[in-house]
């Protein structure tokens, strides 16, 4: 699962900064940044739970939950 979040990561990335600059390019990173930074960090936190080993269910879940769409 660990595998997959770099894929995950890309796409939402890519939507949110899209509908950031879309509404106003003026300020759109950091706009992106301050909405991408909570799921990041619990995708990142996915890795150090059981290394070499796949993330435990209740991190997925928090990492699914990190950002709304």
């Amino acid at each position: 699962m660990v595998l997959l979040q770099g894929t995950s990561l890309a796409m939402v990335g890519a939507y949110v900064l899209a509908e950031e600059l879309g509404k106003n390019p003026a300020g759109a990173f950091g706009r992106y940044e301050e909405r991408m930074r909570p799921f990041v960090a619990q995708n990142q936190a996915l890795a150090l739970d059981n290394p070499g080993q796949g993330a435990a269910p209740e991190r997925v879940q928090q990492a699914a939950n990190g950002i709304t769409l």
